[in-house]
């Protein structure tokens, strides 16, 4: 990948692929869908890597007005790069879901935090990106005061990451 400018969102991802692993286009679709990705970075990525292609580079140099089509464009983009598109649902949705998923939870793993808060940061990544039925144990609810409260268990994160990691394996 080409060095650019980056937003904290693709900074964490980036920071977290396995080593040799490269970013792909389903990471920034995905990413974009959860919002986490705001058109520019997008942009800056995809300019970056100089694709040749008339969507990729209609897609970079999108402004203004023209923002209003950058989903559309996105699309676009991303088939004519690859192909085909990741669908909500699909296999190749779902791994780059898992490779944000992963993201997420080793930065918040990482944090200096007790388990009450990381219980607080575990819930907010199962509502930012959604939660598979393995990911259920990793946080339970305590009772208390209406603020999200509830508590994580560090070693059920780890292994939680590790079959994902093992799954994401090879890209896309």
């Amino acid at each position: 990948m080409n060095a650019q400018p980056q937003g904290p969102w693709l900074t964490l991802l980036l920071r977290h692929l396995p080593p040799g692993d490269r970013l792909g286009w389903d990471d920034l679709l995905v990413g974009h869908d959860f919002g986490f990705l705001a058109p520019a970075e997008i942009q800056a990525w995809v300019a970056a890597q100089a694709f040749p292609g008339e969507a990729c580079q209609a897609l970079a140099k999108l402004e203004g007005e023209g923002l209003v089509r950058f989903e559309r464009a996105l699309w676009d983009a991303v088939t004519e790069a690859t192909g085909k598109t990741p669908r909500p649902g699909g296999r190749r949705w779902e791994r780059a879901q898992d490779r944000w998923r992963v993201a997420l939870l080793k930065d918040a793993l990482a944090a200096p935090v007790s388990a009450e808060a990381l219980g607080v940061l575990v819930a907010a990544i199962y509502e930012s990106v959604g939660c598979p039925e393995d990911m259920l144990g990793l946080w339970s609810r305590c009772p208390g005061p209406a603020r999200p409260q509830g508590d994580s268990d560090r070693t059920k994160i780890q292994a939680f990451i590790q079959r994902r990691e093992l799954d994401t394996v090879g890209g896309f």
